[in-house]
């Protein structure tokens, strides 16, 4: 290639480089007008919007000032001793949220009841209005759960037998009286006549219940009031349920309880010193008399004691269990069963086991409802929990009742 050919094609090569960047310049101009355009839209969207944030920003850092003002005041402020006033939201916080799931509770009871295994009947509903608020700047330490005081410990279905019904009730024949005349006989003279008098007894089906009512708010806020709720409410339905196995009186809608059918204390001492303890090994002699073998002694904690620190005419204790590690309580090879489901100064002696039986239709169950009058418009939870059973007193001279007082007073005569 020659130098002219050389020297066209650089020039060439030059105008398109000056005509490339001509462009570029000019599409550059372009962007930034339209990059001018948008923000100067965003800015005329957003721009109120950043105002009000600035001007909420401003409100709540004045009410966080006031707020520490108010909780340094309450620092100052000596409650009980010393002792700070902890919110009652805090002092439950360990367990709600296990319960009710990333969801939470009120989604929870929208989709579904809960149920499982009672505060007795509440006339008040259980809202937040009663609760304490704390913001504190320094914190306690805070126990989880919620403290209350023990359930009893022993039930009176635990020494009877039990079942289970499909039935509005259970019937049973009865042995209630018996004519025997059974004797040796001559050959050939008549045979000696026995009479059975039976008769069906029907023991109906009856049901336990109770409510109370919270709002959602203490439910979603209170942690640890469910799993509360799911302890102390079944707990205080076996408490009635208690009553009723050993005093229903069989009227109405009530059971007919142990101690309604069994047989009254008869004294067989005849001794002119006798104690708790001698009544109650005479009980049982009742009981072995119609051929049953007592499987429990059932005393108040109260009894127990006089029991327990009982002495002799020197001072002496007689009973050496009060010296003893705790444990059960035997008398005559019997335990002896110390439970508050008995009221004070009475005894029950009798075979347990062979004597009675509970029989379940339906146990225990707790649910949780929007559903009920006006809960929804009220934001309030309705928990109720019912059960229901029967019970059958099979042989009622397998039970020997009576009270202290009177069989002292039998004792000494």
């Amino acid at each position: 290639m020659d130098e002219k050919e050389l020297k066209k094609l650089e020039d060439s090569l030059k105008a398109l480089g000056e005509t490339i960047d001509a462009k570029l310049k000019e599409q550059a101009k372009e962007y930034k007008a339209a990059s001018d355009e948008v923000k100067a839209a965003f800015k005329a969207e957003m721009e109120p919007e950043l105002k009000k944030y600035s001007d909420l920003s401003e409100k709540i850092a004045k009410m966080q000032g006031q707020l520490d003002s108010i909780d340094t005041k309450f620092q100052r402020v000596d409650l009980a001793g010393g002792a700070k006033v902890e919110s009652f939201k805090d002092a439950v916080k360990a367990e709600l949220e296990k319960f009710a799931g990333k969801e939470g509770l009120r989604n929870e009871l929208r989709s579904k009841r809960r149920s499982g295994e009672i505060m007795l009947k509440t006339v008040e509903d259980m809202t937040q209005a009663n609760s304490f608020e704390s913001t504190a700047v320094v914190r306690a330490d805070k126990v989880p759960g919620i403290v209350f005081d023990p359930d009893r410990r022993e039930r009176v279905r635990d020494l009877i037998a039990q079942g289970t019904t499909t039935s509005n009730a259970v019937t049973y024949v009865q042995e209630y009286a018996y004519d025997d005349s059974t004797d040796v006989t001559t050959e050939g003279a008549e045979y000696k006549q026995s009479a059975f008098d039976l008769k069906l007894i029907s023991a109906t089906v009856r049901k336990i219940t109770a409510y109370i009512l919270l709002s959602e708010e203490m439910l979603d806020d209170v942690e640890g009031l469910t799993s509360y709720i799911s302890s102390r409410l079944p707990s205080k339905l076996k408490v009635k349920e208690d009553y009723q196995l050993l005093y229903g009186s069989g009227s109405g809608i009530n059971l007919s309880g142990i101690t309604t059918n069994a047989t009254a204390y008869v004294d067989n001492l005849a001794d002119d010193d006798i104690s708790r303890v001698d009544v109650l090994v005479d009980a049982a002699r009742q009981c072995r008399d119609d051929e049953y073998q007592a499987t429990a002694m059932l005393i108040h904690p109260t009894d127990a004691t006089l029991i327990k620190l009982t002495k002799d005419d020197n001072g002496n204790y007689i009973h050496p269990w009060i010296f003893m590690p705790s444990g059960q309580i035997t008398l005559d090879g019997i335990p002896v069963v110390v439970t508050t489901a008995i009221t004070a100064g009475q005894f029950l002696v009798g075979d347990f086991k062979l004597g009675a039986q509970v029989f379940d239709r339906k146990q225990a169950s707790l649910e949780m409802s929007y559903e009920n009058e006006d809960n929804f418009i009220k934001g309030m939870v309705t928990v109720r929990i019912a059960e229901r059973l029967t019970l059958c007193v099979y042989r009622p001279k397998a039970f020997i009742y009576g009270t202290f007082s009177a069989a002292l007073a039998q004792g000494t005569a």
